[in-house]
């Protein structure tokens, strides 16, 4: 069964994810696969700097994920060239994944593109977690070091908490703290477990 948890910045996925990991839940992050298939040397390195031009490469050659978001999230033309560009490889890698993930496993993918990309797909289930967005830009700005204008413009270009609730088997509301997620994640879990036989 493979469960794609979503979200936009700052809402709490990798949090969500590592509490189903607490349960038995195989995780699949697709940021660390990102990550990854950028990795030099690399053909979708080599793509992304044909077209942005070198000022996305750092000095040791690797990508400069910081200088590439400024370039993207401020015009949706070139966010969707770079998906473009990076998407297939990150897609294959996350399928194959999946495929050696330990048998009979509940694998748990977060995408944080997950609906845009349309991996939804290759779901039995969709879990959107949600958050105020000035928590959620408080929690990206603590975790990532990054400009309030920067975590605005990465929170403009993502879908909103109605569009990932309504694409959604289940909504996880993460506004308060560990105990109340943590509750919330207990009743997605059991749920999800009461629907493995159905789902294979």
């Amino acid at each position: 069964m493979v469960i794609g948890i979503t979200g936009g910045i700052g809402s709490g996925k990798s949090t969500v994810a590592a509490l189903l990991a607490k349960r038995g839940a195989h995780i699949i992050d697709t940021d660390a696969i990102a990550r990854h298939v950028v990795e030099p040397p690399s053909p979708v390195l080599d793509a992304i700097t044909y077209e942005f031009g070198s000022d996305v490469l750092a000095a040791d050659g690797k990508l400069d994920r910081a200088a590439l978001a400024r370039i993207i999230f401020a015009d949706p033309r070139k966010r969707e060239r770079l998906n473009q560009l990076t998407h297939p490889a990150i897609r294959a890698e996350t399928l194959a994944r999946i495929a050696e993930a330990p048998k009979g496993a509940l694998v748990a993918v977060v995408v944080p593109l997950l609906l845009e990309s349309g991996f939804d797909a290759h779901c039995d289930a969709v879990v959107s977690v949600v958050a105020d967005p000035a928590l959620r830009a408080q929690r990206a700005g603590a975790r990532d070091d990054a400009a309030r204008e920067d975590i605005a413009a990465r929170m403009n270009a993502q879908l909103t908490d109605q569009e990932y609730g309504q694409h959604a088997t289940y909504v996880i509301r993460n506004d308060g703290d560990l105990t109340q997620l943590e509750r919330q994640v207990d009743s997605v879990w059991r749920s999800l477990m009461s629907a493995r036989p159905a789902s294979g």
